[in-house]
């Protein structure tokens, strides 16, 4: 996790409508990336000035930039985006119902007063920020107990939204949420399934094979009904099991749960045994 000082320079190279404008549309493009030029067509701004918003984005460590071919590409950094999505969740704006520790409001109170001394506002930054986060949530049914989900789990959603995206689908399936927790890469279900090697392009390629590409994702996505039951198991599993976080583990044990949805096909493509990963995936949550 960054410490305050790092939170401020993000915080301040976000300071500014258009710099929000391109994190929005690079967020909503990712994983793919996005070149200058059609992020000039969107913006309506001058390249000068873009230029400008994006090598200070690239600076504070918010965008990756590579080269393909004669293009300069942009794409969001989702590791920082990852520690400022933590830092907001778990302190500032995002979980309605989060906890306060003294270590949070010590952070916040520094970050604040340093923002303070450039005459800029975290609060009214925050409230920004914060319509920016939960217009990416707000596409989508948010599952009943997110306010449990840990970070992981956040981000599996965020990735399933990708992918939904990517495939041009109108709903967010089990299938989708599979892709989400072997493309994290971090969290007890994308370790379980790595070591059982479970690849990530593989996945992929047999979901598009099984239901191919759609003609484009709607502004509000909804959950299937499997998909849909499958967050309801997670939560009941979590529960059960005396946790009080509802983390990638249980996603996964939710789709073995549900038993009927796409993912468990996919799963069984990648040549996984459905009864042996549920057996581990216990092992781990228990051990």
């Amino acid at each position: 996790m960054k410490n305050a000082v790092q939170y401020a320079d993000i915080f301040a190279a976000l300071g500014s409508e258009s710099r929000l404008e391109i994190m929005r549309l690079l967020f909503a493009a990712y994983p793919d990336a996005l070149t200058a030029g059609a992020l000039q067509e969107q913006l309506k701004i001058p390249h000068s000035t873009l230029s400008h918003h994006l090598e200070k984005l690239r600076v504070e460590g918010l965008v990756d930039v590579k080269r393909d071919r004669q293009f300069l590409c942009y794409c969001t950094n989702v590791n920082t985006v990852e520690d400022l999505l933590s830092f907001l969740y778990n302190g500032c704006s995002v979980g309605k119902r989060a906890t306060f520790s003294s270590e949070s409001y010590e952070s916040i109170e520094l970050v604040q007063n340093i923002l303070k001394k450039e005459n800029f506002m975290l609060e009214r930054f925050l409230q920004s920020i914060g319509v920016w986060f939960e217009g990416l949530l707000n596409r989508i049914a948010l599952p009943w107990g997110f306010d449990r989900y840990t970070q992981e789990a956040i981000e599996v959603i965020f990735l399933a939204q990708a992918e939904t995206n990517r495939l041009g689908h109108q709903y967010i399936g089990t299938e989708q949420m599979l892709i989400g927790l072997i493309a994290k890469e971090t969290g007890i279900a994308a370790q379980l399934l790595t070591s059982m090697e479970a690849n990530l392009e593989q996945a992929q390629r047999s979901v598009e094979q099984r239901i191919g590409r759609g003609k484009g994702t709607p502004g509000e996505i909804p959950w299937t009904p499997r998909a849909a039951r499958t967050l309801r198991l997670a939560a009941e599993q979590a529960q059960q099991m005396g946790h009080e976080h509802i983390g990638t583990e249980h996603l996964l044990l939710g789709i073995l749960q549900e038993g009927g949805g796409m993912a468990i096909r996919v799963l069984e493509d990648l040549g996984i045994n459905l009864a042996h990963l549920e057996t581990q995936l216990r092992l781990k949550i228990t051990g």
